[in-house]
């Protein structure tokens, strides 16, 4: 507490606080959450104790600590003002208007860790896969395993790394993206069972056509 000569008394106190934040995970990896901490009297209305913030820097912090995941895009402060119910008993409360203090805090992934773990070595599963489209058609050992086998990597890739993220009720950016990796490896696979069907029926009625014209003869 400090006393100036003309009788401004200034009081500071320092809180610490552990401060969580519902995030919004559809957009995960490449997504942008917003953040806000709100600062309010508990039992004093707008009347007893009005809150506002300085004209100049309200919000100071360290640009030097950062978080592994995020990284703080913008930092800045609002107002919550509103009305609230206090005096809170079984029969009866009170409403009054509040002033309130909310300070806002942006905060964008980092996507480089995804980049390197999910996106680059799926993305090159799925271009394995294509390789058996220059296969010999009738190669089919070399054609069916190459399918299994990065449809099989695929799986075991993505059910690794689902343990490290977010378990949400909804569907995330990256669990299409695993969608659509899988649906174009099993593409691949599909496609060689369509080409190898096709194949024994044309060798069938080319062998059937053969035969009619040796017959002919």
């Amino acid at each position: 507490m400090f006393i100036a000569r003309d009788g401004t008394v200034a009081y500071s106190c320092r809180a610490t606080s552990s401060i969580s934040c519902s995030l919004k995970l559809a957009n995960y990896p490449m997504d942008h959450q917003h953040c806000y901490i709100r600062v309010l009297s508990y039992g004093h209305v707008a009347e007893q104790v009005t809150m506002q913030w300085f004209t100049r820097d309200p919000i100071t912090h360290n640009h030097e600590i950062g978080l592994p995941e995020f990284q703080i895009t913008n930092v800045s402060g609002s107002y919550c003002n509103g009305t609230y119910r206090y005096a809170l008993t079984d029969t009866s409360h009170k409403i009054g208007n509040f002033s309130c203090l909310k300070a806002n805090i942006f905060l964008s992934r980092s996507i480089g860790y995804n980049l390197v773990q999910s996106y680059i070595p799926t993305g090159l599963i799925v271009i394995i896969s294509w390789v058996s489209f220059w296969i010999d058609r009738r190669a089919v050992p070399a054609r069916v395993t190459l399918s299994f086998t990065t449809l099989i990597s695929l799986t075991t890739l993505g059910n690794g790394l689902r343990f490290g993220l977010p378990q949400v009720s909804y569907a995330k950016a990256i669990d299409l993206w695993y969608g659509a990796c899988m649906l174009f490896v099993f593409c691949a696979l599909l496609e060689f069972a369509v080409v190898n069907s096709y194949m024994r029926k044309s060798e069938k009625y080319d062998h059937i056509s053969k035969t009619f014209v040796n017959s002919q003869r």
